[in-house]
């Protein structure tokens, strides 16, 4: 007796269970086969995949400026908020002018960052995240004044000459202290802003070389990093407040770092650089 007939299979049965099992055999043959890709499967996969990280990098990138922009303002509206502060204190007196090096009557007295200090309690205040290749830092004693600094003080030149006339001389105004009285609209006068990277420069002085709001103030930290022209800054104003402005918007049409009237309206015809 064969194994056939002792499970009770005819002949056939028998010829249906080998069709059965090669079938199966077969099926489970092209399932296996069909689970791997083919070349041109991976190259539409990986085309894909470029296509959506093109798409994506941008968007990443631009939110992560954004999220910059935001912190820099914030820390130049700390910057504000802290001079206020200090006013309160002094009689609506900004810090004396000083360059945190030259000794005075046997005494070095500190800039503004180093006057400040104690309201806004640290030096990563004073460095804006964009600024990230800017590794200049000063001479100074104080450590507030010396460290790399993104921002920039207005100066207040025009006031000062409008008032010393011919005895003006930016070395005249070491020592001198600006009141808050002079400022005619307070929430469009700036008193911090942002200053080209890499530049020690403490003050914005309208009347240093060709103009320190056009040398020294950097118009254009944040946005397209191709094209500063197309960017903005940061800048906070006398009344505590802060704002981005676009790319010159403190500087044109009209100059947010004036007090004097004829100072604010005659910068139309100069270029940044």
């Amino acid at each position: 007796m064969d194994v056939y007939s002792r499970i009770g299979l005819s002949g056939s049965s028998r010829s249906k269970v080998d069709v059965v099992s090669l079938r199966g055999v077969s099926d489970s043959n092209q399932g296996k086969q069909s689970l791997g890709f083919t070349l041109i499967e991976l190259l539409v996969v990986i085309a894909i995949i470029a296509i959506l990280a093109g798409l994506l990098l941008p968007a990443l990138s631009n939110a992560k400026a954004s999220a910059q922009r935001i912190k820099c303002l914030s820390q130049v509206k700390q910057l504000g908020l802290s001079s206020q502060l200090y006013r309160d204190d002094w009689k609506g007196n900004f810090p004396a002018r000083a360059d945190g090096i030259s000794d005075i009557d046997g005494n070095v007295p500190t800039s503004w960052p180093g006057s400040l200090y104690d309201h806004f309690q640290s030096t990563n205040m004073l460095r804006c995240p964009t600024d990230r290749n800017n590794k200049l830092s000063g001479k100074q004693i104080n450590v507030a004044d010396k460290v790399t600094r993104s921002y920039i003080m207005n100066g207040w030149n025009d006031h000062y000459l409008a008032r010393m006339k011919r005895d003006y001389n930016l070395a005249a105004l070491t020592g001198r202290s600006f009141n808050e009285s002079a400022i005619k609209q307070p929430s469009d006068t700036v008193v911090f802003g942002e200053k080209k990277e890499n530049s020690l420069a403490l003050y914005m002085d309208f009347l240093e070389g060709f103009g320190n709001d056009i040398r020294e103030v950097e118009h254009g930290r944040h946005g397209n990093s191709s094209s500063r022209e197309n960017g903005s800054s940061v800048y906070a104003m006398s009344d505590g407040s802060a704002r981005s402005l676009n790319y010159g918007g403190s500087f044109q049409p009209v100059n947010l770092w004036a007090t004097e009237t004829i100072w604010r309206t005659n910068t139309a015809i100069f270029v940044i650089e």
